[in-house]
């Protein structure tokens, strides 16, 4: 993956408008979030900061946010970066031999990085090798996520998660409504 090289650093939300707005390509967007795990930052408060409204707009970028500030910096952007080129390009054999080239203080962080995307993208195949290893948080986004996928819609991706420690340490929520209607876990007597 080649570095933009015509344009400058982008940070968080401008990587993400810039993507949105098609003037970066894919590559260009990962290789500017993916800069941040190496320790380098932005004099912006945004690129340093919980930015949670970077977490409604891009929740990948917020996770890489995250996990720039908990990750002990690394040099290995190429790594970082051949690892997503594999995910995009639909290669999960890339993906885990690039994990498994990293050490655990990292693989971890990737690990997490690849179940947000891939639970996001509904690619059942990486979430299930990313929720087998775990070792990872799962944050807020990602278990509000994991509850938006449906069985009839995605169901391979529903497998990977119902299958999962993640569903037994985080069951199911069912959404207001379906509380207020059949009471959830407790019996309604109208």
């Amino acid at each position: 993956m080649s570095p933009a090289s015509s344009l400058n650093w982008l940070c968080f939300r401008e990587a993400h408008a810039a993507r949105k707005e098609k003037n970066i390509n894919d590559n260009e967007y990962y290789h500017h979030l993916l800069r941040h795990l190496t320790g380098e930052t932005h004099e912006n408060e945004h690129c340093t900061a919980d930015d949670k409204r970077l977490s409604v707009i891009d929740p990948f970028g917020y996770e890489v946010q995250r996990a720039s500030g908990e990750i002990e910096h690394s040099q290995n952007l190429a790594t970082f970066e051949r690892i997503f080129e594999a995910y995009r390009a639909g290669d999960l054999e890339g993906v885990i031999a690039g994990h498994d080239s990293l050490d655990e203080k990292h693989a971890k962080h990737i690990r997490r990085l690849s179940a947000m995307k891939s639970l996001l993208d509904r690619r059942a195949d990486v979430l299930r090798f990313c929720l087998g290893l775990g070792g990872f948080e799962y944050d807020l986004i990602f278990r509000f996520e994991s509850n938006t996928v449906k069985q009839d819609k995605h169901p391979k991706t529903f497998d990977a998660l119902e299958g999962s420690e993640f569903r037994k340490l985080h069951p199911r929520s069912l959404p207001p409504w379906e509380m207020f209607d059949i009471g959830g876990p407790l019996p309604v007597d109208w």
